[in-house]
């Protein structure tokens, strides 16, 4: 009997089919039907598992998550292939204090914008692409520009290295429950005045208006325009090219574990939202349920998303996240996906 082949998968904790697939242990079925293993990269010991996840700098890796890592690691550090997409994020919100005088986004003229900086440079700075990008959607829509307007960077301690492997997301992220994921030292900046208005991921924004010092002044997820709304996504699943032409079954293996994951969470909202809360840190399955009410989960690589990922991508180049322009189109590659929906 020969070996299994050992290859690595990395998920973000975000909504996407692929973390329910494994809760389910559909991803290790579908693997050992291909003669695959499917280890989770944050099971590598001494922490060997973060740099790659936003670099792609294991040969033998499929990643799913976050757009800007996946965006960044294909311009700049990695020829991968984007395999499929999901659209299920939630626009950011402008964030400022209940007592002051602000209520309108155009109030911000000369204001101070708290925006989160990262210590770590080895990778691309993601919580500050996204502030930008939502702050600059918002700024715009009401016909303001990035320079009428005060940027404060606010440096954060860097990223958390002490976290234990564990051989599962669930296992792995529970470690940062009641911990990671809660508005930090931006939000501590707006609440001691030393800024005027922040950008928050709309997780955040419940417990913050419950506490009674914050209000929402922009919230970009009730505006018609799609385009305002691909805040870290659509989320991309991609795989190193030169793995993914020697091994393709494997990558078809993991999208098909992906499309049941995917058509099963569109059927048991309720249940998903559930299963969500140990690979999230969005506040609670209710949350959840009302978040994924309308969405999508089964992987696709339809025209819209990947328009959303141009946008992204060229709003990444803009700004200096990417040093390295590319094509989205001809990043996507869907006869994988093609192959996984039929062997379904």
């Amino acid at each position: 009997m020969s070996q299994a082949l050992p290859t690595h998968y990395s998920i973000c904790p975000l909504l996407v089919a692929s973390n329910i697939a494994v809760e389910f242990g559909w991803l290790d079925e579908e693997y050992q039907r291909v003669g695959a293993e499917a280890i989770y990269l944050r099971s590598l010991p001494e922490n060997q598992g973060w740099l790659p996840h936003f670099t792609h700098g294991e040969a033998r890796l499929i990643r799913d998550g976050g757009a800007v890592p996946a965006l960044w690691a294909r311009a700049d550090q990695a020829d991968t292939l984007l395999v499929a997409t999901t659209a299920t994020q939630r626009a950011g919100q402008i964030l400022v204090r209940a007592d002051g005088r602000i209520r309108q986004v155009a109030d911000l003229f000369g204001k101070r914008i708290g925006v989160p900086v990262s210590r770590n440079k080895a990778r691309v700075d993601v919580l500050k692409a996204l502030a930008e990008h939502g702050l600059i959607n918002a700024l715009q829509r009401a016909g303001l520009e990035p320079s009428q307007v005060r940027l404060i960077e606010l440096e954060d301690e860097g990223d958390p290295h002490t976290l234990q492997p564990a051989v599962r997301p669930s296992a792995f992220w529970s470690q940062l429950h009641g911990l990671h994921g809660k508005p930090g030292y931006e939000v501590q900046a707006l609440a001691e005045g030393r800024v005027d208005a922040v950008h928050v991921a709309a997780g955040h924004v419940p417990a913050l208006l419950a506490s009674g010092v914050f209000t929402v002044i922009e919230d970009l997820e009730h505006s018609p325009d799609w385009t305002l709304k691909n805040h870290n996504g659509p989320y991309a699943t991609t795989v190193n090219r030169a793995f993914a032409e020697e091994h393709p079954e494997v990558v078809v293996a993991f999208l098909r574990a992906a499309i049941r994951a995917g058509r099963w969470i569109n059927q048991h909202r309720d249940a998903a939202a559930e299963l969500f809360t140990r690979v999230t840190f969005l506040p609670d399955a209710a949350f959840i349920r009302k978040a994924i009410a309308e969405l999508d989960f089964v992987p696709q690589l339809g025209p819209q998303n990947l328009a959303a990922l141009e946008l992204k991508k060229d709003f990444l180049v803009q700004r200096g996240f990417l040093q390295n322009d590319f094509s989205v189109h001809a990043w996507a590659q869907p006869e994988f996906l093609a192959q996984a929906h039929a062997g379904l």
